[in-house]
């Protein structure tokens, strides 16, 4: 969603910052995506002013540049829909539209018409306050469309005026390292305020022990996994022992072994699996498209892993061990989650060190495994 362009020219003039995290620039270029009404109330302006240049000259390029701007509107008003697909179309469009405003300042000026020079320049300087306030998250692609209108309006200017050449180039100078100012601090101001939020959104669903999801993550990964049709697999985790080795070595070294727990369980599941610490010592694995087999196997690695004692120093260790409870299918996650608790139950009053999967209850006995 919302991709950089794939031409490598335009991905650097359209570049939102290479350096910053990918997610990152996912939301700043989501922002080209998400202003309509500027776009709108944009085009009707360079629309309006070529039709008003055209009544008062009868030059039928303003025509043909009004139209050229309507069939344009329309195509970026499209674009605007193409989230999953490369973005360069959309600020190719861009650039072009800056291109009709300008051309349209320029032979606005040529026509010497006084009234209308400066009815072009009005709907220039708005252009480039509005681009400046909204594109900034593409500086280059910004600044370009700025000097094209810029220009467009000063270089027909002084090849009537060349006495002004000298105060337009410092002129232009000036308000070019101004605009490039606005747009650095605006950009800054919205790349910490993403990642603030980016950082906020982390810790309201991360244990802040552990590092992993917590309830509320494993609850929006349920949805998102429900939502694709592929069928989720749960593993409930409840650590065998570790009551005995909090009391007897102290919450200090119980945290360093549920951290462990964690990395471990990390190491044994899948890289697309969602590893969840629901409280105290009792962990939730939520996968996707696996068989019982497959179930069955990851629930005995993850036996395996856990049995493995950790080393808290040079001179102490602790030993712990994990049942399991493994349950398929499920419409909602509290389903799914009361399962796999009957399952590891069954683990439980099994020996422990296990993992149980869940089977609806035998009619004729009346019980599940």
């Amino acid at each position: 969603m919302y991709l950089p362009p794939r031409n490598r020219l335009m991905r650097w003039i359209a570049d939102v910052g290479s350096e910053l995290p990918g997610p990152v620039q996912q939301r700043l270029r989501s922002y080209f995506y998400t202003s309509k009404i500027a776009l709108v109330v944009g085009a009707i302006n360079t629309i309006a002013v070529a039709t008003v240049a055209y009544f008062r000259t009868d030059n039928p390029v303003f025509a043909a540049i009004a139209l050229a701007d309507l069939f344009l509107l329309v195509t970026r008003v499209a674009l605007l829909g193409r989230v999953n697909a490369s973005s360069g179309p959309l600020f190719a469009c861009g650039l072009l539209w800056a291109g009709l405003l300008g051309a349209t300042s320029a032979l606005v000026v040529t026509t010497a018409d006084v009234a209308m020079s400066i009815v072009a320049l009005a709907s220039g300087l708005g252009a480039i306050g509005g681009i400046t306030g909204r594109n900034f998250a593409a500086r280059r692609y910004a600044m370009m469309q700025v000097l094209i209108i810029d220009l467009s309006y000063k270089v027909p200017f002084t090849s009537v005026y060349p006495e002004f050449i000298p105060l337009i180039l410092v002129q232009t100078m000036v308000f070019v390292l101004m605009n490039w100012s606005i747009m650095n601090q605006n950009r800054a101001a919205t790349i910490q305020a993403i990642q603030g939020e980016m950082e906020s959104r982390r810790q309201s669903v991360t244990d802040p022990l552990t590092g992993l999801t917590n309830r509320r993550g494993l609850e929006e990964a349920f949805d998102a996994l429900h939502a694709t049709g592929r069928r989720p697999t749960l593993f409930y985790l409840d650590l065998d022992g570790f009551k005995q080795v909090n009391d007897r070595l102290g919450h200090g070294t119980g945290d360093i072994v549920l951290r462990e727990v964690a990395r471990r369980l990390r190491d044994v599941v899948g890289p697309h699996d969602t590893v969840c610490r629901l409280g105290g010592d009792e962990f939730l694995v939520l996968a996707a498209q696996i068989d019982r087999r497959a179930a069955q196997r990851v629930g005995d690695r993850i036996v395996a892993a856990i049995a493995v004692p950790f080393a808290i120093d040079d001179n102490l260790s602790a030993k712990i061990g994990v049942s399991i409870g493994i349950a398929e299918d499920g419409s909602t996650l509290a389903a799914m989650m009361l399962r796999a608790d009957q399952a590891l139950y069954a683990s439980k009053t099994s020996g422990k060190g296990c993992c149980t999967l869940f089977r609806e209850p035998d009619p004729a006995l009346g019980t599940a495994a």
